[in-house]
């Protein structure tokens, strides 16, 4: 082979071998070359990455297996406990309302609904709010109405949904005074106390001048301790009727009501006595007949 030939053949060799020596050796150098403008990139970075990657992803998985295995709180609990309101025990949830209901007890949302006598204590209601620096929102006369009417119509939580009351006063059982189905009264009574859960409320049942057969007692039982006004003892005026109290009546009735419900009801509220009687009622009312709208 000529001298030519040899030469060109070590030259080459020269050529192929140098470049990749200086790749190899910057694999393990670490540093960046550059080559007439051209940086050369390490063999093994990609390589490595396909394992690096692999090795997040199995820290990662790690990570979530061990998170699954942590158990969360189950806030299901603490709504079940607020099924045991009725018999006097506070949920979490009520402790809260019930302490901002106590900061704020000069100044309530007051809800008034019932049967026709609540027709006749509103108004007294409402001298007790102008004085007391309450706002009576809204008064739901629900005429010849029961507990069943309340109880089993959606009308009480679409009236509570809308006009927001933090204190509701109800007023029930002139319909009821013959009413011997006791059980199925109580089931009723039940239901509407579970309709007002972590709403303070006075539960007054009815100037009946007459005994009946259970009510009072059925409406006592389902009431929260401390929430319940009997008020069948009271010596009231009557109306021309002979059902309902006449208009001293009720102004008898409502002092004796505030005069309780300041000093020994559970949710107790601020209730001067009025120095003005017969203030325009403000409130919004509504007026039913069962007779024509049962509810349910």
């Amino acid at each position: 082979m000529p001298k030519n030939s040899k030469s060109i053949l070590l030259l080459a060799a020269f050529n192929f071998i140098i470049p990749l020596l200086l790749i190899y050796s910057y694999n393990y150098y670490g540093k960046p070359i550059v080559i007439f403008g051209i940086e050369l990139k390490m063999l093994s970075d990609q390589s490595k990455e396909p394992n690096q990657d692999k090795k997040k992803s199995l820290l990662i998985n790690k990570e979530l297996k061990y998170k699954n295995k942590v158990k969360t709180p189950n806030f299901k609990d603490d709504s079940i406990k607020q099924k045991n309101q009725i018999d006097g025990t506070y949920s979490i949830n009520d402790t809260i309302q019930f302490e901002r209901y106590l900061s704020d007890s000069s100044s309530q949302r007051i809800l008034i609904m019932g049967d026709s006598e609540c027709g006749g204590l509103f108004h007294e209601l409402n001298d007790y709010c102008v004085q007391n620096k309450h706002e009576l929102v809204m008064s739901f006369i629900w005429n010849s109405s029961t507990i069943l009417n309340f109880a089993y119509s959606d009308t009480v939580v679409a009236i509570i949904n809308k006009y927001k009351p933090t204190y509701i006063f109800i007023v029930l059982g002139l319909n009821e005074m013959y009413a011997k189905d006791i059980k199925i009264r109580k089931k009723a009574a039940d239901v509407l106390a579970k309709k007002l859960d972590g709403i303070p409320y006075l539960w007054i049942g009815p100037a009946n001048y007459m005994n009946d057969y259970g009510i009072n007692n059925v409406f006592y039982s389902a009431a929260q301790p401390g929430t319940f006004f009997l008020s069948k003892d009271l010596n009231l005026p009557k109306g021309r009727d002979n059902r309902h109290p006449n208009a001293t009546g009720y102004r008898i009735w409502m002092d004796t009501i505030a005069s309780w419900v300041e000093t020994k009801a559970k949710y107790p509220l601020v209730m001067n006595v009025p120095e003005k009687r017969n203030t325009r009622c403000r409130s919004k009312i509504i007026s039913l007949n069962a007779a024509k709208y049962r509810g349910y």
